[in-house]
């Protein structure tokens, strides 16, 4: 009855509500880039004051159905949120005045707050739909394609990004039963501090992103818990911005580790680049990596052309410059989770992480173009160089040894020595 006196009030004053409403979105330039044109806003005028009178009349699971539908598709033609509400607060103002024109009972508005409380609520769950699955397979993307770079980077990245799949999931099916545990388990705990240890800040700062994380989540349940969804909405953006600082703690710990284990590396003191020493350790831990991570491994190996003509025309400290300059030359194309060595001699290996057999072998040539490009001048006398570069990629199921592989990437060198040299062989 209270639902039917609603809808006679609304069908005597809502062209009044709708000018008004269409009248105060216009005016703003931020809204009104919503609408095309004047017949836009006819034909729009006409259908959402029908859906509106329809609604009234429905019972609270319909206008359930209804109005997650809407916020469905109003996310989906990129709306914002707080531009949907602020049209929807216009229309609420104005079915209250004409209830109140009416001198209707308290009784009667709070009926019109009601409506307008449900319908509000639902249309946020239909955006917290949208913005769910578009999150779910931002995450499984994640999941599919990150290349775990250290066994601490698989246990902070890959469970911390399964975690908040799992919180998501739990949001999306509206249970906080299945959702995991809201507290970071101990062994991410005790890694971040093993991690970290020796830098105070780098460690409160990574704990201090923890607790962010685990308070946002609790907020988001303590309103799903309660049906809000209005406040759960812009808690569960807020909830998202985990999935960003998840990232930064992983980067965080990385480069912590990183710089942990670069300090126990040696280089070689002339061309800057890791020892054959530290083959072994980094090689078997790259290998190990790529296996579970189901990436690529490439190596290239460098050997500088007649080197020994260097040595024996124009002196060995002519031959450090250029084994110098050749080192520098190859490992400034190189990114930075790249490996350069020193294999000994005039010679070096790259290893490349996640790069394809083209990508490699074109690598390879833009440094073979560089080194034939570079000018040597000792004792007056100017002279170039050249190399040969042998490439192999390993990928899955990565059933040789580093050091068969080294085997294989070294016949590739090999092979473009024998054939003249100065250029790329895969």
């Amino acid at each position: 009855m209270k639902n039917k006196l609603l809808h006679h009030y609304a069908e005597l004053d809502l062209d009044a509500v709708f000018e008004k409403f269409y009248d105060t979105m216009l005016s703003n330039a931020d809204f009104s880039g919503f609408f095309k044109d004047t017949a836009q806003i006819k034909s729009l005028v006409v259908r959402q004051k029908q859906f509106l009178l329809d609604s009234i009349l429905m019972t609270d699971e319909e206008i359930k159905t209804r109005y997650v539908a809407l916020g469905e598709m109003h996310h989906q033609i990129n709306v914002p949120y707080v531009d949907y509400m602020a049209g929807m607060n216009i229309l609420e103002q104005g079915l209250i005045l004409a209830v109140v024109s009416h001198q209707e009972s308290m009784e009667m508005l709070e009926t019109t707050f009601h409506f307008f409380k449900i319908i509000r609520a639902y249309t946020a769950k239909g955006y917290l739909n949208k913005m769910l699955e578009a999150d779910i397979e931002d995450i499984d993307r994640y999941l599919t394609h990150v290349q775990r770079a250290s066994e601490i980077d698989t246990l902070l990245a890959t469970e911390r990004i399964i975690w908040l799949k799992n919180v998501v999931f739990a949001i999306k099916v509206g249970n906080r039963a299945a959702a995991p545990a809201l507290h970071m388990p101990p062994d991410i705990v005790d890694s971040i501090k093993s991690a970290t240890s020796g830098d105070n800040a780098l460690a409160s700062y990574a704990v201090d992103m923890s607790a962010r994380m685990e308070m946002n989540a609790r907020n988001v349940f303590y309103f799903l818990d309660k049906g809000s969804f209005e406040e759960a909405l812009p808690l569960y953006r807020e909830l998202m911005s985990i999935y960003k600082l998840t990232l930064m703690l992983t980067n965080v710990v990385t480069i912590a580790s990183t710089n942990l284990l670069m300090q126990n590396l040696t280089k070689d003191t002339l061309t800057g680049l890791l020892t054959r020493h530290s083959f072994t350790s980094i090689l078997s831990r790259e290998l190990s990596i790529a296996t579970a991570g189901q990436y690529q491994l490439s190596f290239i190996m460098i050997d500088i052309d007649f080197f020994k003509n260097v040595n024996d025309v124009y002196g060995h400290m002519a031959g450090d410059l250029v084994l110098a300059k050749v080192a520098q030359t190859a490992a400034a194309t190189m990114r930075a989770t790249d490996y350069a060595f020193r294999q000994g001699g005039e010679e070096f290996l790259l290893v490349l992480k996640g790069a394809s057999l083209v990508i490699t072998c074109a690598q390879a040539e833009i440094m073979r173009q560089k080194i034939e490009s570079l000018e040597f001048e000792f004792d007056g006398k100017k002279f170039n160089v050249t190399a040969s570069f042998g490439v192999a990629v390993f990928s899955a199921p990565f059933d040789l040894t580093y050091e068969a592989m080294l085997d294989v990437v070294d016949k590739k060198l090999y092979a473009a020595k024998e054939t003249g040299r100065n250029r790329v062989v895969s």
